[in-house]
């Protein structure tokens, strides 16, 4: 007999999603060596792997957090004291003022990416409220809709028309949240492709926010590092790889999750999965 014992595979279900397994097998040999038969057991790990890549995402986010925290601070202070002068010197050194128009471009660039620092690390402390989710998406996408990098993108947004989509939560931070989504979804069609936002509730009491773009994807190796703080497929100086790990860590304080899927030249879908506190919601 022949053993191999819990070696894990890929396999392709037939509507080509993968799908990971651990295989414990034998092989019976007859008595003049053939195989006459085999045994398998093959047990679907692809939910504790998911769930394995979690806790070492927020293990990894809460370790940065704490390091970000320190950083921001220290370097914020300098930051507002060379603004404050190169604001002051705008008013005093008009022969100067395209030289100090750039270093204050840029001053308020690295500030920009200090916030982005902050609200990483900031912990789960922000007032809760009852939030209406499509409330939210619909203020977003009207406020995006009127920015000049969305004016060739078309936007269709499918809420859920039951009972209100509401939760316990940050209105202010779920707003960021999409909003950074769509910033994504934005640039990944080019300014120019097609955004379809959609609102659901699941018979689990769970509220879906779906986006969806018809982009250029993302490369399967790059799929499970768009949560990994820093972590960016934008050209230098384009973004700070910090959004969609803000957005992670917020949707974790609100006891949620976020799930990707993406083809290269097809586009990705973002799935937000949030709980509905029904019981909060009925007093």
């Amino acid at each position: 007999k022949e053993y191999i014992f819990n070696e894990e595979a890929e396999f392709l279900k037939p509507d080509k999603e993968s799908l990971l397994v651990l295989i414990t097998g034998v092989v019976d040999y007859g008595a003049f060596g053939c195989a006459k038969s085999y045994h398998f057991i093959i047990k679907d790990v692809s939910e504790k792997r998911q769930m394995e890549r979690q806790i070492a995402q927020a293990d990894k986010l809460a370790a940065l957090g704490e390091l970000s925290a320190g950083v921001a601070h220290e370097i914020n202070n300098p930051l507002g004291i060379i603004l404050g002068y190169t604001q002051l010197l705008l008013k005093e050194e008009p022969e100067h003022k395209d030289d100090l128009k750039i270093i204050e471009k840029h001053v308020q660039n690295c500030k920009t990416v200090v916030s982005d620092l902050l609200s990483f690390s900031r912990k789960g402390s922000s007032e809760m409220g009852i939030v209406d989710i499509n409330k939210v998406v619909g203020g977003v996408i009207n406020f995006l809709s009127n920015h000049a990098d969305f004016r060739n993108i078309e936007i269709t947004l499918n809420p859920y028309t039951g009972d209100r989509l509401n939760i316990l939560g940050n209105e202010q931070e779920l707003a960021q949240v999409i909003v950074n989504m769509l910033i994504n979804a934005g640039h990944a069609v080019d300014g120019k492709g097609k955004i379809d936002i959609a609102t659901q509730k699941t018979q689990e009491d769970k509220i879906l926010i779906m986006i969806k773009d018809n982009g250029k994807g993302v490369q399967k190796k790059n799929v499970s590092k768009i949560f990994d703080p820093f972590f960016t497929t934008k050209p230098v100086g384009q973004g700070t790889g910090l959004g969609l790990s803000v957005g992670y860590g917020i949707i974790k304080r609100h006891q949620g999750d976020i799930h990707v899927e993406s083809s290269e030249e097809k586009g990705t879908v973002f799935t937000i999965s949030l709980p509905s506190d029904e019981s909060n919601l009925k007093v």
